[in-house]
Parts: C-alpha cells; structure tokens; sequence
C-alpha cells in the first residue's frame, strides 16, 4: 500500500476556491509559522543578552553604592591615614641614629651597683634589623635580694635611652635570688630625634613583704638551750591545737599600756598576749612588737631532756 503524493501546486490552486473561514484558518497558521521561526531566530538571542545586561546594571548599581559609601567616607580616611603616620614618625624619631650598646652597658652596672646587686653575666648578642630599625639584644644576669631586683628593673624602665625588658626569669640561688632577663636596645639608620615622654613606674618596697620569705620564720631551728621539763599534766588551749605555721600576724590591738597580738588562723582572729600559749609544742609569747611577735617553744631532745628554741611571727602587710 503507498501513501499518496502532496501535490503542493494542485494546493494552492485550489485554495483559491476555499470558504472565507478556512483562508482565515490557513492565514492564522501560517502567522504563527512566522512568530514562531522569527521568535527562535532573532527574538531568543536578544531576549537573552537582555537579561545579561539587567544583571550587569544591578551589579554596577552596587557597585556605585559601595564607592558612593566609601567616598563620603574618604576625608575622613584621609585625616586617619595622617595621624598614623604623624605617630609612626614621631616614634621613629624618638630612637637615636646609632647604637646606644656602650651606654646601655654602663646604665646597666651603675643600676647594679646603686642597688647593691652582683651582675654575673652581660652577654651582647646579635643585632637584628627590621624594616625601620634596628635593635641589639643583651642578656643580663644579675644576683641580690628580692627588693634590690625590683628596683633594678623599674631603673631600667625608667633609662632615657629606649630599653625594653623581655624573658623575664627568677629563681633562688643559694640564699640570693638570681634573675635573667633579655634587654634590648633599638636605633634609627636615619637620624634621632627627641625622646618622647612617657609615664614611668617606680618600684617602692616599702611596706612591701618579700614572697620569697616566709611569714613564720623560726630563729635557730637546730640549736635549743636546755629548759625543766614543762607541764605535761597542763590542760591545752583551743590555739594549742593548731600548728604555728597556721597563724599569721596580722595587727596588734593596745589597751592602756597593755598590748595584744592579732593572729588568724582559719578565717578566725584570736587576740593574745605576752605569756599566753601558742601551737602544740608548749610555745608561749614572750614579746610583742608593732610588727612581729616573739615566743618559745619546747622540744624533747631524745634523751630524756627539753630544749628551748626562740621563734618570731611577722606581720603580714598584705591581709
């Protein structure tokens, strides 16, 4: 079986003798046959570079705004920008045009010997530069006693030369404290300039306890003067029960001529005076003082006998 042939002239033809309504019907289809090649033809690509350039304007539109923002903002930026490099040129002035290490050196063994320190070790290390200065690094090791050190470093704080203090480090040795400690020195290739003023700390021992000394200290723990045998048969106080060790000193409190020691121990205060008893080892207050009260204690000597052995409290500043 075949299909017959479209004869496309025997077509039009005789369209011409078709009804009013299916010219109409045939025009209208072969209008949509144009929309629809023309639309995919030329309308399509345009629409699409349309779109492209809507997205284009809402991005500059941003764009726009962002700078908008930082345009009004930028005399203030500018006033910004002046004043840091107004400081970074006023701290570049303030370092000196060359080394300062010989007179660094020598403020170093005036300090030390102005506060009575040993000065064991001064080793000048390598210089460092950096993109606007340079510095010399030393380390520094010195020897004394706790309130000497601190007013050695405060000295150093306060040189008119620029000395930064870093690595700090104090340990004990022997009956000294001994302290180490990396100084550096800086100076500018180009030129110095006047110092700036700086607020300085100045270290003031007074009133002050030295941490590395404790607040019970006992006087000749090993030697005793030989005593009478106390009075074991004594009932104990409630202060009797708690090591010496346990109280700090911690004021005094007059009545008349008549003077108390303040102790605590335990978050409790006890008031005592010359004779009362104190820790278990039959200690008795024999003096008070503003800052310090004095007592015995007895200890059996392992022979049958008892000594005596002399022990001070001291006032703790810090409670």
């Amino acid at each position: 079986m075949s299909l017959p042939r479209l004869n496309l002239s025997a077509l039009t033809h005789n369209t011409a003798k078709w009804p009013l309504p299916g010219k109409a019907l045939l025009g209208c289809a072969l209008a949509g046959v144009v929309f629809v090649v023309g639309d995919l033809v030329y309308l399509s690509p345009s629409r699409e570079r349309l779109l492209q350039v809507e997205a284009r304007e809402v991005a500059l539109k941003q764009q726009i705004a962002q700078k908008t923002g930082l345009a009004a903002s930028l005399e203030a930026r500018t006033q910004q920008l002046q004043r840091m490099q107004a400081k970074v040129d006023e701290l570049l002035q303030a370092l000196p045009g060359e080394s300062e290490m010989p007179g660094l050196l020598e403020d170093i063994a005036r300090l030390a010997l102005a506060n009575g320190l040993l000065v064991e070790s001064v080793t000048p290390l390598d210089e460092q530069s950096q993109p606007f200065f340079h510095e010399q690094p030393v380390q520094i090791g010195v020897a004394g006693a706790y309130h000497d050190l601190a007013m050695f470093l405060t000295g150093l704080g306060g040189l008119s030369r620029i000395a930064t203090v870093h690595d700090v480090a104090l340990r004990r040795d022997g009956r000294l404290l001994r302290l180490d400690l990396l100084a550096k020195t800086y100076w500018h290739v180009q030129g110095g300039g006047a110092l700036v003023q700086r607020q300085l700390f100045v270290y003031d021992s007074s009133g002050l306890r030295d941490p590395f000394q404790r607040l019970a200290v006992q006087v000749d723990p090993l030697k005793g003067r030989p005593v009478r045998t106390p009075d074991l048969a004594r009932p104990r106080g409630v202060l009797e029960s708690l090591a010496v060790d346990q109280f700090e000193m911690v004021g005094t409190l007059s009545r008349g001529v008549q003077v108390f020691a303040l102790l605590r121990a335990a978050s409790k205060v006890h008031r005592l005076a010359v004779g009362d008893y104190l820790g278990p080892n039959h200690g008795r207050v024999t003096a008070i003082h503003e800052r310090a009260i004095e007592l015995v204690e007895l200890f059996p000597d392992g022979q049958g006998a008892w000594l005596e052995r002399p022990r001070t409290l001291l006032l703790n500043i810090n409670s």
